[in-house]
């Protein structure tokens, strides 16, 4: 059984975000490969390193796909947070924003079918600011 592997990216030349397979040269470039919509050949797109998020293999409540770095509302607890990975559980979280402004790693797992992506910290990081 096979699984699809994502990674997505900033493109340097306008901003826009792109989605497909990723090759690093060294710490200060990338390129996303994918491939074209009408004739099915392989494009390449320069992103900006910092700014790769790998796909976490879920969708939200409204079937958008589910990045790191996404910001997502959990409908069910009334709570945001944003998509982390967590390198010790090698597996990606929910970094859920609490009053005091700290967040507490909880498993995505376990929110997954009440959480809906309303953007990601490198376009929306105010989404993350307390308000506590």
């Amino acid at each position: 059984m096979s699984r699809e592997i994502l990674f997505r990216g900033k493109r340097t030349d306008n901003g826009e975000w792109v989605q497909g397979a990723i090759l690093f040269h060294d710490a200060d470039a990338a390129t996303v490969f994918n491939q074209h919509p009408a004739d099915g050949s392989l494009q390449g797109f320069e992103v900006d390193p910092s700014t790769v998020c790998q796909w976490t293999g879920l969708k939200d409540k409204n079937g958008n796909l589910i990045w790191e770095n996404d910001i997502v509302n959990c409908l069910a607890e009334k709570c945001c947070g944003y998509i982390g990975w967590n390198e010790s559980e090698a597996g990606f979280c929910f970094n859920v924003l609490l009053e005091d402004g700290r967040f507490e790693e909880e498993c995505i797992y376990d929110y997954q079918d009440c959480i809906e992506v309303i953007g990601n910290i490198f376009d929306n990081s105010e989404l993350l600011e307390s308000e506590g």
